[in-house]
């Protein structure tokens, strides 16, 4: 099995080491001897697959014989009543099964012996190639390509994140303003409602009639107000008689105000127009004024809420921007800060900052947890960098690799820089560049300072 896999690997070599001539490029010759090198490994492998399986038909083989004659035995023993048989049998039986042990060692160690002597033979044809590997590379500076980045001053904005959720104004539980029993639900959930539309109405039956019985007695004092004032008017008559009409009649047109009044509490109207969330009660239940009716809310125009360090006092005020993102429902808005609170937690100190949103669609609900990303520092044509193209020296130093043409040659020259403030994917240069320089953007650490490069 040697052999041929010998065979193979002078091939390889020898095709790798004849392109080696003088004449040609060093680059070119190191790939097509890397590319030697890589067959010879794959063939290798292919070739050790191939040993190993017929190592192991080898093995079957080999020893299907003598797993035949112990299981030959083993019936014999078996069927054996005879004690001196069975004395017999069970020597012959363990000499067999120990001499089947020691040739499966001998044949493991035979086997092993042999792959060690393949494996340093390969090893060997690697170790010359590499050898010749590096003698080349040693001869020839490759040049490393990079990626550019031209710099150019431009605005630099710098945000701060804090959570918020969202609230809003018209949120409300509609309550009954009297006891009853609920006698229509006139909506749904989900149901859009105009301000003043009436929402359900409850059983007021027992009101209605005492509003009849005053009705009757309103007028009859009327009635009878009105021909008292006559008589009085006439002179006839007392004014007692006059007075009392007259107070009859205007008690009971309070009292008929009164339940009039009350009547109009018995059927329940919307106080704005929304959208109803939830209902508490279904009809034929007793209402009271503890429990709410249902939860009508308006999503139109909604507002997040969060608290803001007192370190940001005067930084963040109304008509700062900011940008707010919700991760759950993929969406981000651009708003301004619309109003902030005027006091501050002793236990966490911060105070509060609002955000008027625009929800027309209605994506945003109430307690929706959202990211505002907001504004405290920007600046205007400012030296701006990828951060990725910043590095650190050993000594903590950062630095960046500027660009020079020189001729026909491009080279990479470490430039020291002072960094500013840095937000999602840029850093701000305070010192150390003009503004105007081609800076390296991508493989900036397979380089250093004075390397030729290629973009």
């Amino acid at each position: 099995m040697i052999k041929p896999m010998r065979h193979v690997i002078i091939v390889l070599l020898i095709a790798a080491l004849a392109s080696c001539d003088t004449g040609g490029k060093y680059g070119d010759k190191i790939d097509e001897l890397s590319s030697a090198k890589d067959s010879l490994i794959s063939a290798y492998e292919e070739l050790e697959q191939d040993v190993l399986t017929l190592e192991e038909q080898i093995y079957k083989i080999s020893f299907t014989e003598f797993q035949e004659r112990v299981d030959s035995l083993d019936e014999l023993l078996a069927d054996a009543t005879d004690s001196l048989i069975q004395q017999r049998l069970n020597k012959e039986l363990e000499a067999l099964k120990q001499e089947m042990n020691n040739a499966k060692q001998a044949s493991i160690a035979a086997f092993r012996k042999w792959l060690k002597a393949r494996n340093d033979a390969f090893n060997e044809k690697i170790t010359e190639i590499d050898k010749a590997l590096a003698e080349l590379e040693g001869k020839v500076a490759r040049i490393t390509l990079v990626s550019s980045h031209q710099l150019s001053p431009k605005k630099f904005e710098h945000y701060f994140e804090t959570y918020g959720s969202i609230e809003s104004g018209q949120n409300v539980s509609v309550n009954i303003e009297a006891p009853g029993t609920i006698h229509k639900i006139l909506v749904e959930v989900g149901q859009k409602v105009s301000k003043g539309q009436t929402l359900a109405r409850l059983d007021s039956e027992v009101l209605k009639n005492t509003i009849d019985e005053v009705q009757t007695s309103l007028d009859l004092a009327s009635t009878v107000f009105e021909k008292q004032e006559k008589l009085w008017n006439q002179k006839i008559g007392s004014e007692i008689q006059y007075l009392e009409a007259k107070s009859r009649k205007e008690g009971l047109k309070q009292r008929m105000n009164a339940l009039e009044a009350q009547r109009d509490k018995y059927i329940i109207k919307a106080p704005f127009t929304g959208v109803v969330d939830e209902i508490f009660y279904k009809e034929g239940e007793m209402g009271n004024m503890i429990m709410p009716l249902l939860r009508l809310v308006n999503l139109q125009k909604v507002y997040v809420v969060a608290d803001i360090s007192e370190d940001y006092l005067g930084t963040v005020v109304p008509g700062i921007s900011v940008k707010a993102v919700f991760p759950t429902s993929e969406s981000a808005y651009e708003a301004t800060i619309s109003r902030s609170g005027s006091f501050i937690k002793a236990n966490n100190r911060t105070f509060k900052i609002y955000v008027d949103l625009n929800n027309e669609d209605g994506s945003l609900k109430p307690n929706l947890l959202g990211v505002l990303h907001i504004k405290d520092f920007e600046q205007d044509s400012a030296i701006v960098v990828p951060t990725s193209s910043i590095q650190q020296d050993a000594l903590g130093g950062e630095y960046v690799y500027v660009l020079e043409k020189e001729d026909k040659r491009i080279i990479a020259i470490k430039t020291p820089v002072t960094t500013g403030m840095a937000y999602g994917t840029e850093t701000m240069i305070i010192q150390g560049l003009k503004g105007s320089e081609e800076i390296v953007l991508k493989g900036a650490r397979n380089i250093k300072d004075g390397q030729e490069v290629k973009i």
